[in-house]
Parts: structure tokens; sequence; C-alpha cells
């Protein structure tokens, strides 16, 4: 009961805030979407509408207290645009929208509220606390498992009720999606251990070594969840901090003795469960995939446009032998392809690579800009958990699930404000490029 009643403290304690600053209520929502309460602190209060209402409050207080402006880069903001508008279009096509509606409602919360959450990205201080919060929910389900994997020396595996996992019903819930948020969380831990502007001058000293610590718990955390699909991905991860690094040399060196470290860490059981990757033939569940991706291949032969609508796969239940529940693609380019056709899939894919190209304007142009660099350390934190997404995503159905879209969110807040920023040093120079000379005011 105790932390329930924090919980609904430190709730109705925050709620004005949204008046004074709808950000706040993006915080807010976002906190609530990673840890819903009912899930994570056994709150039965008004059950999923704690977010939807939050939500609300947020887009009424920016509607008439915000100054609006043009996103930028306008790809990223049209294409979040153009799939949330689509995935209405395949909606009214659904093969199976008896069991598609509840999918259909949390995908369009999911891309609507991350659009507006672009279009209030206006500042660093935003910016970081977006950041912050999806670090600090990671670190609820990271800490505790990581401890869990020390004491346990990481025995256990799948069936022991030892292994990691997030909160059922929550997007962090089931053990391999937790993988993949847990190395998607990682950039951004280590971004904030060198940029923690928000934090007291007292504190800034203990940021470093605590998120170097937070980065640690993830990846101790992956390694607990005995998810294949996490080692992959982990190792993307670790693979492109090491090539995104400045001092390259130096980074490979260090990530090559994390890896070491982990590997020695790990229990013979971790070991075993990897080794089904190259023994795919004989894994019942890596089996499953290819039959559930050949299967969603047949169904966009045929209903290549738009697709088969969310809940389609239910269609496939039964196809796989001992198979006769609900079914998913185990992968979010299929998923994407069968459930909203070819365009559906090519409005995801150009978003993908449109937040890594956008990230990459930005470190392009703020190179030299001392002020700046806190900007391309972000937007390469994005790509990095980006990769991680990808990645991932090859093996686990979350196409629309926010992960994407907030890294859709914190691109164009970044790119907005590098340029901005590098307009306003246009003009103030302009007047010295140009020979006028300022007059005296009179």
């Amino acid at each position: 009961m105790l932390h329930q009643a924090l919980f609904l403290a430190l709730f109705l304690g925050l709620l004005p805030l949204i008046l004074v600053s709808p950000f706040a209520g993006v915080l807010m929502y976002y906190w609530l979407d990673y840890l819903p309460p009912e899930q994570v602190y056994s709150l039965t209060l008004l059950p999923g509408y704690l977010a939807l209402t939050i939500g609300a409050l947020t887009f009424t207080v920016w509607l008439f207290a915000e100054q609006k402006a043009l996103p930028r880069p306008l790809v990223v903001f049209s294409l979040m645009a153009a799939l949330l508008l689509w995935i209405n279009v395949t909606s009214a096509y659904a093969l199976a929208p008896h069991v598609g509606t509840y999918e259909w409602y949390r995908t369009v919360k999911v891309i609507g509220f991350a659009i507006l959450t672009s279009q209030m990205m206006t500042t660093r201080a935003r910016l970081e606390g977006f950041v912050w919060i999806f670090v600090l929910s990671t670190i609820y389900f990271s800490v505790p498992s990581a401890i869990k994997v020390i004491v346990s020396g990481g025995s256990g595996g799948i069936g022991t009720g030892e292994v990691v996992e997030g909160a059922e019903g929550s997007f962090f819930g089931d053990r391999v999606t937790l993988s993949v948020v847990m190395s998607m969380a990682l950039p951004f831990a280590l971004y904030l251990a060198r940029h923690p502007s928000l934090l007291p001058e007292r504190l800034i000293r203990y940021a470093k070594p605590a998120m170097l610590g937070t980065a640690a718990s993830f990846l101790l955390s992956v390694i607990g969840t005995f998810a294949r699909t996490g080692m992959v991905t982990g190792s993307a991860t670790l693979l492109m901090l090491g090539i995104r690094s400045k001092r390259k040399l130096l980074g490979i060196f260090i990530l090559a003795g994390v890896v070491l470290a982990l590997f020695l860490i790990a229990p013979d059981s971790w070991f075993e469960r990897m080794d089904t990757i190259f023994d795919y033939q004989k894994d019942g569940s890596a089996m499953d995939r290819l039959a559930a991706w050949k299967w969603a291949w047949e169904l966009v032969s045929k209903h290549p446009v738009v697709g088969g609508g969310f809940g389609v796969f239910i269609l496939d239940a039964g196809h796989i032998p001992g198979k006769p529940g609900w079914l998913e693609a185990h992968n979010i380019f299929f998923e994407m392809m069968a459930e909203q056709g070819f365009v559906g899939l090519g409005l995801f894919c150009g978003l993908i690579a449109a937040i890594y190209r956008s990230c990459g304007v930005v470190q392009k142009r703020v190179r030299g800009r001392d002020e700046l660099v806190w900007t391309a350390d972000l937007a390469r934190a994005i790509q990095v958990a980006l990769v991680a997404y990808v990645v991932g995503g090859c093996f686990v159905s979350i196409a629309t699930a926010p992960f994407l879209f907030i890294l859709g969110s914190l691109t164009v807040g970044t790119r907005s404000l590098v340029q901005r920023e590098l307009s306003a040093t246009v003009r103030q120079r302009l007047p010295v490029a140009s020979g006028a000379v300022a007059q005296p005011a009179e």
C-alpha cells in the first residue's frame, strides 16, 4: 500500500504543473505509458485512463498556451503523420476487425502523442527531460534485475522463475522486448553521463559514475533475460557504440573489455541458450518465426496495398501445428507488411531511414560548434538506439510500440533546435558580413 500511496501523492502533486507547462504532461504521460500503474504499482484506480487523461489535458493546454512552429525535419514529422492516417485507412479494410480494435486504438495514441511531443521539443531542457524519463523508467527494471543476476551468479534460465522480465501488460513487458529496450536505453545513459545539464551543480559530478553503473545494469539485465534477441541486439548496440565513438580505437578496446567481462559473468545455461541461434532448425520458436513470416508474405501477396489490418495474425491460428492460439509476426517489417500492406511498410521504412539520416545531418551541421556538441552526441545516441530497435525488431513484434516514435520525436526536436540556433547565428553575423554598420539608437 505504501508504494501506491507514494504514486498517488506524486501523481496528484505533479498534475497542476501541466497547467503551467504542457511539457510536464508529456513527461507524465510517458512515465505512465512506460510504467502503467495498474501493472507496476497494482493500482486499479481508473485503470488505463490515467495516461489518457494526462494526454487530453496536455493537448488542450498546448493548443491554447504554446507557440506553434513548423517542425524540422519536416520529412520525419510528415512520415509519422502519414503513418497515423494510413493505419486508419487499413483499419477500414481489416480482415479481423473484431480483434484489431485495441491495437488500432493503442497505435493511434502512440503515434498521435509522439507527433504532439515533437511539437513541444523546443529546448535543451525538454529534450534532456524526455531522455531522463526513458532512462529512469528502464532503470526501474534494470537495477533490481542486475542485482538478481549478480546475486544468483547468473544462474537460471527459461522455466526456472529466475529469468529477468518487465511488467506484464506494459510496453516493457516480456523478457525479449525488455532486452531490446535495455539495449536502446544504453546509448542514452551514456549520453546523460556526459551532458546532465538538468541536475543541480552539486550532483553533476555524480552523474557520470551513476550513468555508467546504469549502463552496466542494462547489460547485466540483458544477460538475465536469457533472450537470444537480447544477445544479438546488445552486440549490435556495443558494436555501434564502438563505431560511432569519437576515439574509435579506445572505444573498441573498452567495449572489448566489457564484452569479455560479460562473458565471464554469464552462466553455462546462458551459453547453451545462445548456442541455439546457430542451430535454429532444431529450435521450435525459431521455426515458428519462419512459418509466421512465410504466412505474412502469402497474406500480403493477396492484399498488397492495405494488408490485413490490425489483428490479422489471428487468422494464422492453427497454421503451425500445436499453436492453436494468437500468433505474432515476430518481426517489425513482416508485422507492418501484413497489417498495413506495402504502403504502410514503405512509410515505416522511410521513417527509420529519415530518422537516421536527420541525425547524421545534425552531427554534420554542428561540427566545430562547441556550444552545440551536446546535440551531436544526442543525435549519435538516437542513431545507436535506432539500430538496436531495428536489429531487435527483426525478432519481436514492436512495430506499433512507442520506441520508434519517441526516437522520431527526439530527432524532430534536436534538428529543429539546431536549425534555430544556426539561423540565429547567421542573422547575428549578417550585418557584419554585408558591411553594414549599426546605427546608434536615438
